[in-house]
């Protein structure tokens, strides 16, 4: 009697929610507590780096472009325009006004209207008397560090993942092996 295809993806799902549920018994916090710490490092080192030590700039430069970003995604249309890592969405990118700004990143107003100054200065940020701040189009395009902190954030955030996926994992694995897992993930990136 031969077994069907049917039958075998079947048994391919059946294995797959029994691991899963296994799995969702075990703590895996300490892992992955382990791989976000390492993402915050990693992170924070890169942005203290390319920013020369104004972490705040960039911060705020991340709450515009959040804003602009949640705008698009917001609008079902446009979110399955932009459905594509590879589709450029800056023609869409919404304004956010300095108060909100404020009350996003927490700073206060008169620190974030400084920041903003410098992040237009820097050509990061353009301002529109009526509607606010926004990212300027093509600034990703058009400045490494930008792109530097973006590919590496992606690269970062593919290794939380993989950290919180074979923390899942990582139990079925001899106890000298699990050690060596720890320590190369541990590992800086470059």
């Amino acid at each position: 009697m031969s077994v069907s295809k049917m039958d075998t993806h079947e048994n391919c799902d059946f294995a797959m929610k029994a691991r899963l549920q296994r799995n969702s018994a075990r703590d895996n916090s300490l892992i992955i507590s382990f791989g976000f710490n390492q993402y915050l490092m990693e992170m924070s080192r890169l942005v203290t780096q390319r920013f020369e030590g104004d972490t705040d700039s960039y911060f705020i430069l991340a709450a515009i472009s959040v804003a602009s970003i949640g705008h698009v995604l917001a609008d079902p249309a446009k979110a399955r325009r932009y459905g594509s890592i590879n589709t450029r969405i800056e023609e869409d990118y919404a304004y956010i006004r300095l108060l909100p700004l404020a009350e996003i990143t927490g700073m206060p107003r008169t620190t974030v209207r400084r920041k903003v100054a410098t992040l237009m200065a820097l050509g990061y940020v353009e301002h529109d008397p009526k509607h606010g701040y926004r990212v300027v189009k093509g600034s990703m395009a058009n400045c490494p560090h930008l792109r530097q902190i973006m590919q590496t954030q992606i690269a970062l955030v593919l290794r939380l993942f993989n950290v919180m996926l074979g923390g899942a994992l990582i139990e079925f694995q001899p106890t000298e092996n699990r050690h060596r897992k720890l320590a190369s993930i541990g590992k800086p990136m470059k």
